[in-house]
């Protein structure tokens, strides 16, 4: 009997032991934070604009920094051996990571296949992701890559300089020519000039110095207005191009609101802080509902209910331009 006893006892306490690891195990699943890593190319407010709709639209769904989800935010500040040693360390320690503009989004696509990481990469602020090599087809990802596009509806942007400067007959392009998304977009508006019967001047610049230079040689050529794609460099040095044009009185039209913003004349373009909210409902579908970023389609603004006309007022006073009502009433 006493040697029954002291078996019954030993069971008791065996299970009593294996109750405990399975709460202390089921406790720690629950209590599991996810980790999710940004790597922003540089700072500017197109940019940081698309990272703060990202994390607030997180935060809106119930996932919240530093209570269930863990967010490590990264900056190289456009330096090109900083963002590959930043992408490596957020693909290390990361459950899914976020690429801000093409090449931060490269380099972390770069930094898991080296490391050997099949983690869900999302990207946001690039324009053309097929030709940067991140997905297969804007429609089917195919690999575990996904993310927003910023491609700017660049034939209405063309349309609106003619509607806002109906004598112009020639206008310049600058763009920096290491930025896969500026070309991609200078393309588009050299075709479009075409369409529109203006003739185009394109110059490139590959350093911030050459910007000043190279807008007063644009309009030296006879350039009447200048078109600046989304452009990281550009957008982060508006004050070299706004201190050629503010004295020759020639107005710019953007690619975004960021460099209207910095001293740029209009644009008609992307929500960038609403393109940031678009790529988290991603991470979310990806994190949290099992879903593989192969299967969700590169989301885009297409619609003009998605697309916002920004003018800077300082600047059109600057130059003495009227804002035709045609415009005015397409604004929000």
């Amino acid at each position: 009997m006493k040697k029954l006893k002291n078996l019954l006892f030993i069971i008791c306490l065996v299970v009593l032991g294996v109750s405990l690891v399975s709460c202390k195990t089921k406790g720690n699943e629950e209590t599991k934070v996810v980790k999710i890593g940004i790597l922003q190319l540089a700072t500017h407010s197109a940019l940081d604009s698309a990272r703060e709709g990202f994390i607030d639209q997180l935060k809106e769904a119930g996932y919240v920094d530093k209570q269930n989800i863990s967010i490590t935010v990264k900056n190289p500040e456009g330096d090109p051996n900083t963002v590959n040693q930043m992408a490596t360390d957020l693909v290390r320690s990361c459950d899914l990571v976020l690429g801000i503009a093409t090449d931060a989004a490269v380099a972390l696509q770069n930094a898991a296949e080296i490391e050997g990481k099949n983690i869900p990469i999302l990207f946001t602020a690039v324009t053309d992701a097929v030709k940067a090599g991140l997905v297969e087809s804007n429609e089917k990802p195919g690999k575990n890559v996904t993310g927003t596009s910023d491609i700017n509806p660049v034939k209405e942007q063309i349309q609106l300089l003619k509607e806002l400067l109906p004598d112009t007959e020639k206008f310049g392009i600058i763009y920096n020519v290491s930025e896969i998304n500026s070309g991609v977009q200078a393309d588009l508006a050299k075709a479009e000039a075409v369409n529109q019967n203006l003739e185009c001047k394109v110059r490139t610049v590959s350093d911030a110095s050459d910007i000043a230079a190279t807008v007063s040689a644009l309009i030296s050529d006879g350039c009447t207005a200048i078109y600046i794609p989304t452009d990281n460099l550009i957008a982060a040095n508006m004050p070299a191009v706004t201190s050629v044009t503010d004295e020759k009185k020639i107005p710019t039209i953007c690619g975004e609101a960021g460099c209207v913003l910095g001293g740029g004349t209009i644009t008609y373009g992307v929500n960038y802080y609403a393109l940031g909210k678009q790529t988290a409902n991603q991470a979310i579908q990806i994190l949290f509902n099992n879903v593989s970023p192969s299967n969700i389609p590169v989301g885009m603004q297409t619609s003009p209910e998605e697309l916002d006309i920004v003018i800077n007022e300082e600047s059109v006073n600057k130059l003495g331009i009227t804002i035709p009502d045609s415009i005015k009433k397409r604004m929000k």
